[in-house]
This record gives C-alpha cells, structure tokens and sequence, in this order.
C-alpha cells in the first residue's frame, strides 16, 4: 500500500506582512500595450524615444530579430545571450534522470527521445533534430517553434496545421524571437496565437498581459478532431489538472494506447501558465505579478537607458531580480531548492510506482473482470496524467507548490486504488 507523503508549505504571517508592505516599492507593473522601448533611467524625465522605422519583412511578414538590432541594440544583445542556453551546454535526458519513463511512455513517441529544452534560439533546431517526428507528423507540431510559422497560420487560415511536417519545416528559419511577442511592432505586446487567445477567454482581462504572452506558448494544448492546436479549457477556471482530465475524458480523447495495459493514455505539455493563474492561481499570480516580472526584469544599460532584460532566465539567476526580490524573501534561494527538492523527490518515488503499476495491470489485464479492468485503465490514465503534469511545468514545482502537491497526491490516492483491484 502507498504511504501518501502531503508535503505542506507554509507562508509565514510575518512575511505575508512584509511582502503587502513592500508592495509600493516592488509591486509588478500594470499590463499595458507599450513597455519596450529605450528610455531614460532618470525617474523625472519623460521618456521619450525617437520614431523607429519598421525593417522589412520576410516572405511571412515577419521582420526578424537581426533586423532590429540596430534600432534595440540592448534588446537584441541580451536577446542573443540566450545562444548560451544550448542543447550542448548539458541538457538533461528525461529518459535516464527518470527511468520510469521508459516504461511509462511506451509505444509514444516520447519514449524515443525527451530530453531537457534548450532556449527559445534553438526551437527550430530542436523540432528537427528530435527522434520524435515520423512521416505522420503534421505541421501543427510547429506550433510555438517559429514565428513565421504562426504568422503562416494566421494569414491562411487552420489548413496550415494539417500540411506533412516535412512539406513544411524547411521553410522557416527563424526561432522563436521578437514577433512571437510583439509581431512588427516592439512598443506593443501582443498574443499573436489565436486559439489560445480563445482559450484564455474572460482571463485576457484578468491577467497580465505579460503573462499572456508567454503563456501562448507555455500551456497545455492537444490537437482537435481537425488537427488544429487547442486548449482543453476557456479560462482561467478550467485551467487545472482535474478539470482537463474531465474534458478529455468527455471527449474520449486521447494521444496514444499503452501497448501492455491497454489505457488510453494522455500526454501533458507544459503547463506553465495553468499552473501559475489557473484553477487555485500562485502566490504571487494573486498579488499581480507576471512571468516577466521574474524571469526578464529591468536593465539600466551603460548608456542610462533602462529596458527588458530579453536573456529568459530564473530569477536565481538574475542579480536584479532577486535584489527586488529581497525586500520580501531574505534567502529566495533556499526557499526555492527547499520547493524543488521536496517535489522532485515525489515524483521520483511515485514514477516508480507508477511503473510498478503498470506492469501489475498488463500482468492481470486477461484475468480481470470487464468492470474492473475498465476502472484499472482508467486509473492508469488518470494518475499519469496528474504525475506527468506536475513533472512536465518547468519550474519542478517552483511555480505553485501547494498545486503540485495536490497533483501529486490525487496521483498516489488513485494508484492505492488500483493497486486494491489488482490485489498488490
């Protein structure tokens, strides 16, 4: 029988207090439509910028990143620092650092091949080097890898997904950059894909826009009956674990069978975004901050110019970020690998359980009753999906550990469940 392992974490009251009282002084900025241009660190000067022409666009009406360099010079340098985040500079392989996973995703393409993302500079070169693409992989698996690619989908409409990935990928050179963000226009935000715009619904007037930027790409997402990219929510309330299972499950949706078990499987994304504003949103999604607040933050240049820091880090490594940090969190640091430890050491300890499971079942699959073996491929659907989706959000439950957690747990409750009917 499982030992559920609740891991509880606690807020203290004095910190919650000084956190409120430090708000005037590091409280996020307002979602606005412009935020990205040059301007005077001098608090008491208006900032002003001279008119930029807009370069010219590529055959997808795109203007790329080298072709703002000039005009955002600090933009673009830290920009180009995210190169550094290589597929070379020591990414984990999933499949070893977690070796339940081999059994897990069996028979899916994940099994092939998962490693650790390397920055958005590489998300072309990532697409095309994984073993994961076969010749049934249709376009839609571009989604979020280029922006010319989008802009594609946007100006020809949902038939741009189902083209052959091969008939596709070739024509795109550039990775994830400036447009995705900001389309033609880098004093604007913008969120440029249309599905999750409609996915989002009410929440495009409840969270910051600066959120919703980068949660267009950082969410859970599947592809329709029409092989069109889609959300399995309209906002913020749907945007948890147990309502996307529901919604799947009522769809009779899912992306692959497991070869020994017969479960017809999910697999989760990442669910950045849900995790931080959906369903019981974070800590500090609550008090108004957004993803740029903690991974871009402000620069003042050499020159006196403050802008966006556009090298996507943690904020652990960021020196400006915790310095604003600091104000509410005397060691974010500790905290952070005290949140990360507690939840990698569950979802190590519960993936061999889930392997364990696995094998149980397709052992007592043939001798199982109709019902039981129905309610036993059920669990095995539902408790990978909620381990699967706590291991897959990026911030190894940094983002919302009170969310990841309860994942977690439901995970360890359904699988003592199953392990009743197979009598192990």
């Amino acid at each position: 029988m499982l030992k559920s392992k609740k891991a509880v974490i606690i807020t203290s009251a004095a910190c919650t207090v000084c956190l409120v009282a430090a708000l005037a002084a590091c409280s996020p900025q307002a979602s606005t439509t412009t935020s990205d241009t040059d301007t005077p660190a001098s608090p008491s000067q208006t900032p002003t910028a001279e008119p930029v022409e807009t370069p010219e666009a590529d055959e997808f009406g795109v203007v790329v990143a080298d072709a703002w360099k000039d005009a955002y010079p600090h933009q673009y340098e830290t920009y180009k620092q995210n190169e550094e985040n290589s597929p070379e500079s020591g990414k984990a392989n999933y499949l070893e650092t977690y070796p339940a996973l081999n059994t897990m995703y069996k028979g899916y393409g994940f099994a092939k091949g998962y490693e650790e993302a390397a920055s958005h500079s590489y998300t072309l070169e990532s697409i095309k080097a994984t073993p994961r693409v076969n010749e049934k992989t249709l376009a839609n698996c571009i989604t979020c890898k280029t922006p010319q690619f989008t802009a594609k989908v946007n100006a020809e409409g949902d038939d741009v997904y189902t083209i052959p990935f091969a008939d596709m990928i070739d024509l795109f050179n550039e990775p994830v950059s400036c447009w995705n963000c900001h389309e033609n226009e880098p004093t604007q935000l913008v969120v440029p894909s249309k599905f999750y715009l409609t996915s989002l619904g009410s929440a495009t007037e409840t969270t910051p826009l600066e959120a919703q930027v980068c949660g267009q790409c950082h969410n859970e997402y599947y592809f329709n009956s029409e092989k069109v990219t889609s959300n399995p929510y309209v906002g913020t309330e749907e945007m948890t674990a147990e309502k996307m299972l529901a919604f799947y499950d009522d769809l009779e949706f899912s992306d692959w069978e497991h070869p020994d078990t017969g479960a017809p499987l999910l697999k989760a994304q990442h669910p950045e975004f849900e995790t931080i504003y959906g369903g019981k949103q974070s800590h500090m999604a609550s008090l108004g901050y957004s993803c740029a607040d903690c991974h871009m933050g402000t620069v003042v240049a050499d020159d006196g110019t403050t802008f966006s820091n556009h090298n996507l880090v943690s904020p652990l490594e960021n020196d400006a970020v915790l310095a604003e940090c600091s104000s509410c969190h005397k060691d974010l640091p500790s905290q952070v690998a005290q949140w990360q430890s507690e939840v990698t050491e569950r979802e190590q300890e519960i993936s061999l359980e889930i392997e364990r499971y696995i094998n149980e079942l397709a052992a007592q699959k043939d001798t199982l009753s109709a019902d039981d073996l129905a309610r036993a491929q059920q669990i095995h659907r539902h408790a990978q999906f909620y381990w699967d989706y706590v291991m897959v959000e990026n911030s190894e439950g940094a983002h919302n550990p009170d969310v990841a957690h309860e994942n977690l747990d439901k995970c360890e409750e359904l699988l003592e469940e199953g392990f009743g009917i197979l009598g192990a």
